[in-house]
């Protein structure tokens, strides 16, 4: 048995791989349709989407077997993510890299196998797509091949994917943080989107205006400001980043600040 060579650039492939992070998460539908998939295209009885660490490969997806890993050392996978192309292993057991290998010599007995890197956009391979069989085969045609690394791409699109909603949620959740955080302080607080409408506000704010503080209300008429005092659309004309906006009464003047997304009121001074 040929045990797979270890990647020049392993420790940054490893780095990318749990960077995602995707190792040891539940079963997700997207990975599962894949393997689905390579099953049925290829009437063989084991598919999976299969992750390369550094001493297991970890499946993220699988179809036709029991084990959720396996070592690397006796790994198919291991030996695939180091090719271009797919990686054919037409008959296991006449492999002199595989023929004594116990996933060969035990179950699930390996004969064919075919593997599609898994090649992140940075160019590292983090792991496969791949499908095997109890029996060997003469090889694959070209249009297989191409089959098979379209489903690894397919993995890869259900790998964006995930971290786009992973990066969502964690915007999410810091917005939500950021909200308690300005309802519960004692100084007025308010956000307003680019057309001065606002988004949300405090109670010390809401002390401040005229009207209750409802979501999507003008935040100039809420404050019973005249235009010649703030206005939204002359902040964004002049080009300004920063307004003071003065209160009538007792009320402390305000602080405007301008980003891309639109207004924060603050007490000025604060």
């Amino acid at each position: 048995m040929k045990a797979p060579e270890i990647p020049g650039n392993e420790i940054f492939r490893l780095a990318a791989l749990h960077a995602l992070p995707l190792l040891d998460t539940a079963p997700e539908a997207d990975f599962d349709a894949v393997v689905r998939i390579g099953q049925a295209l290829f009437n063989l009885p084991t598919c999976t989407v299969t992750l390369v660490d550094k001493h297991r490969q970890w499946f993220k997806a699988r179809v036709g077997l029991d084990a959720p890993e396996t070592h690397r050392d006796v790994s198919f996978c291991g030996h695939a993510i180091l090719q271009d192309d797919v990686f054919v292993v037409a008959d296991a057991s006449q492999d002199e890299r595989f023929h004594d290998n116990p996933l060969v010599t035990g179950a699930p007995f390996i004969r064919f196998y075919a593997g599609a890197p898994i090649r992140l956009p940075n160019g590292y391979s983090i792991g496969t797509v791949c499908v095997f069989g109890p029996e060997p085969r003469t090889g694959m045609a070209p249009a297989e091949r191409k089959l098979l690394q379209d489903l690894a791409a397919l993995a890869l699109a259900a790998i964006g994917m995930r971290a786009l909603r992973d990066n969502l949620d964690q915007a999410q959740a810091e917005a939500d943080r950021l909200r308690l955080v300005a309802m519960a302080l004692p100084q007025p607080v308010a956000l307003a989107d680019p057309a001065g409408r606002l988004i949300l506000a405090n109670e010390a704010f809401a002390q401040f205006c005229s009207r209750p503080a409802e979501e999507g209300e003008d935040v100039a008429a809420l404050l019973d400001v005249d235009a010649a005092i703030w206005s939204p659309a002359v902040m964004l004309a002049a080009g300004n980043y920063e307004a003071t906006i003065p209160m009538a009464g007792t009320r402390p003047a305000l602080s405007v600040w301008r980003d891309a997304q639109g207004f924060v009121l603050v007490q000025a001074g604060r």
